[in-house]
């Protein structure tokens, strides 16, 4: 597996600096942006990357791992500093911009986006997973720790919980306690897309995922040491 790394600065803003108003009209505008076209998700998905970011203070690290077949062959660090704090329902002017960073630096094109975020399981439809896939043009989803909206429905006969929103089903729930994982579909990924994926590649998403996090909070620890 080869590992690059590269960082950077911008010193924009003080800790603790609001985006103004033109900003957040911006992103929210942005979560919104569903007339562009999708893309298709191939049936057999070889390449998968986690994404996901570390942060200590204005300093963040974000890590992208990526697994062919199962297995992670590429993975790309990047630093960067915050310019902004973050917006309850806006996640991705917080991480957003550095995972994207890392995702774009890996040399190699992922086919399936996973983002320890939310996709549709959103107030806006449209989380951190929806917009970087949105912005990459690569077919996307989000796994989440906790549940941001909605409510659980009993599992069904496939076996999934499902996540209830405004009357509708906007993703799927996986694991028991520590392990329990919110899915929502993001960019292109359908909620029939999202239980093929979680049916046939549940445990290289969440492999990956946990790469990235792994890498991102090495690495974090470097700057602390160095």
């Amino acid at each position: 597996m080869s590992l690059r790394w590269r960082g950077f600065r911008r010193d924009s803003a003080r800790p603790g600096e609001l985006p103004d108003e033109a900003e957040l009209r911006f992103f929210e505008g942005l979560q919104k942006l569903f007339a562009l076209p999708s893309v298709t998700l191939p049936r057999k998905v070889r390449r998968i990357c986690g994404a996901d970011a570390e942060y200590r203070g204005r300093v963040v690290v974000s890590a992208a791992a990526l697994s062919v077949n199962g297995i992670v062959t590429n993975s790309y660090c990047y630093r960067g500093r915050f310019t902004i704090s973050y917006v309850s329902g806006l996640f991705y002017m917080h991480e957003g911009p550095f995972v994207v960073a890392a995702i774009e630096r890996l040399g190699s094109r992922p086919q399936l986006l996973c983002f320890d975020a939310h996709g549709a399981a959103h107030p806006r439809s449209a989380g951190l997973a929806t917009v970087a896939g949105m912005l990459l043009g690569i077919p996307s989803l989000g796994i989440a720790k906790s549940l941001l909206v909605g409510r659980i429905e009993k599992a069904d006969s496939s076996g999934l919980e499902k996540i209830l929103y405004r009357g509708g089903v906007v993703g799927f729930v996986t694991g028991r306690g520590r392990e329990r994982r919110y899915w929502s579909p993001g960019y292109s990924v359908t909620l029939a897309g999202l239980k093929r994926i979680i049916a046939g590649y549940r445990d290289t998403c969440l492999q990956s995922l946990s790469e990235a996090h792994r890498l991102s909070a090495r690495y974090l620890d470097y700057e602390d040491q160095s």
